[in-house]
């Protein structure tokens, strides 16, 4: 059994993805530095709190006046656990600065998608894509009124290696059959007209006499 060649999708493929890694590649490096960035600050921030959280509690204690109101009992049970109180706190900020860097991926990623693709590089692969991957990409790019993005650029990518192309030309082929099923089909003949009623003769006053119908 034959099988389809290959060579057009390996080079479609390189084609695609290297101008989408292009096109997306300041918007990588910005994603890397904030997500270094923020882990970073937390980081810093852990270990400040467990290195000064002590000091930061008995100056609160004192300086609310809570060390002579609640007594030294209290105050040592609240200073010998007081470390799972910070690491609470920092789970807290971790799971703050989780949610944050989700969000803000998110909102990169929906950005990047919807990201125009230059006339250049549209030009680049209508003068180097193998006519199936043509096909693809008028395929995904529905709306031409409007330019196409990376996000549709990554569709086709997708597709292209899902055997689109494939399924493609056979909703062709099936369709041409249909069309053609649908030209040599044989006309159906008319079927008989209804027989018309005879009325009587009207009367000089437009009227008609009485007949067992009517």
């Amino acid at each position: 059994m034959n099988r389809p060649s290959t060579a057009p999708l390996q080079k479609d493929t390189p084609l695609l993805g290297g101008i989408l890694l292009r096109l997306a590649l300041p918007r990588l490096l910005t994603r890397v530095v904030v997500i270094l960035a923020a882990i970073a600050l937390l980081i810093y921030c852990a270990q400040r709190i467990l290195q000064s959280g002590k000091a930061w509690l008995d100056f609160a204690l004192k300086l609310t006046g809570l060390s002579d109101i609640l007594g030294k009992t209290v105050i040592d049970f609240v200073i010998q656990y007081q470390k799972y109180f910070w690491w609470f706190v920092i789970l807290i900020l971790f799971l703050i600065t989780l949610s944050s860097l989700i969000s803000y991926l998110r909102s990169s990623l929906k950005r990047g998608r919807a990201a125009l693709v230059p006339l250049s590089d549209v030009r680049k692969l209508c003068a180097q894509l193998s006519p199936e991957g043509l096909d693809i990409l008028n395929w995904v790019w529905k709306d031409q009124t409007q330019p196409v993005t990376v996000g549709i650029l990554q569709t086709v990518l997708t597709q292209r290696s899902s055997g689109r192309a494939r399924k493609l030309a056979l909703a062709r082929a099936q369709q041409s059959e249909l069309q053609s099923a649908l030209q040599n089909r044989p006309l159906s003949t008319p079927s008989a007209p209804a027989p018309t009623q005879v009325l009587p003769p009207a009367n000089d006053a437009g009227q008609r006499e009485p007949t067992m119908l009517a």
